[in-house]
């Protein structure tokens, strides 16, 4: 594949406590090289735009993003003034990555009273709020787009820089070559792609061995392609040969994993 783009990482952050303790983690980030801080956005974790700020102030390259906002929860002249308070707090480094809503998102608006919508009604809320974004920030942020669908591939393909893939922990690398070349035909090939490492040797994030039960041995059997090893050279080699087959290289590393990622980081950002 020609025309490949450099390696990026980013660390998905979500409980910390004090605003001084999101400001070093961001502070230790930046100094191993991550591009980008990324914040969910659930009803149990921290507000991502509350938090970003607090990292904006002690840091002057790191980028900071949502991971992702779900538009249904707010109006887009709400994260119009959201995003243009955090743009210009960070003189210009917000990534506003945004999507239609996780599963289980009707649980948080419902939480919160606001209409969750059909799945088009959500497609819908995720454009009027890019359109509002774009024409309402100066800078206009770069925009991320979590999604699958036609539609939003084709949103993506008009709008965003970076679309990060929603697949499986257990993709495999014919499964997320499939799912590229389909990207590709869709949205067109000049978007960033972005990916979730799975885990690293026999580590999982808690929510993937907990929550859906699953283990590294299977995951190992099953090919995963983002379950690493924890070999510097040997991982580095892997995503080298991922990217060149698929075009992925936005990895996206749980925070409880990012000082161990950091060698790899180093190894591989910006080549």
């Amino acid at each position: 594949m020609s025309d490949l783009r450099p390696f990026r990482f980013g660390a998905v952050m979500s409980v910390r406590g004090s605003a001084q303790e999101w400001a070093d983690s961001a502070r230790e980030l930046e100094g191993q090289g991550y591009s980008t801080l990324l914040v969910p956005d659930t009803l149990w974790t921290p507000s991502p735009f509350l938090v970003l700020a607090a990292a904006a102030v002690i840091t002057t390259t790191l980028r900071l993003g949502t991971w992702v906002a779900s538009a249904p929860l707010r109006r887009p002249a709400e994260v119009v003034r959201e995003v243009k308070t955090l743009q210009a707090l960070a003189g210009g480094r917000f990534e506003l990555g945004i999507g239609a809503g996780r599963p289980g998102g009707e649980n948080d608006a419902s939480t919160l009273g606001v209409a969750w919508g059909s799945p088009k009604e959500r497609v819908d809320r995720v454009e009027a709020t890019i359109e509002a974004v774009r024409g309402g920030v100066d800078p206009a942020p770069a925009i991320v787009i979590a999604g699958h669908g036609d539609r939003m591939l084709r949103l993506a393909g008009r709008t965003a820089t970076t679309l990060t893939l929603p697949t499986s922990p257990a993709v495999d690398a014919d499964q997320l070559a499939t799912l590229t070349d389909r990207v590709r035909a869709v949205a067109g090939a000049h978007l960033e792609l972005a990916l979730q490492v799975t885990g690293v040797g026999d580590d999982l994030p808690d929510w993937l061995r907990h929550q859906l039960g699953l283990n590294p041995d299977e995951l190992r059997a099953a090919g995963a392609v983002m379950m690493l090893t924890g070999d510097v050279e040997r991982d580095a080699a892997a995503l080298l040969e991922l990217r060149s087959r698929t075009g992925v290289s936005y990895l996206t590393v749980p925070g409880q994993f990012a000082t161990r990622f950091a060698p790899l980081v180093a190894r591989l950002a910006g080549t």
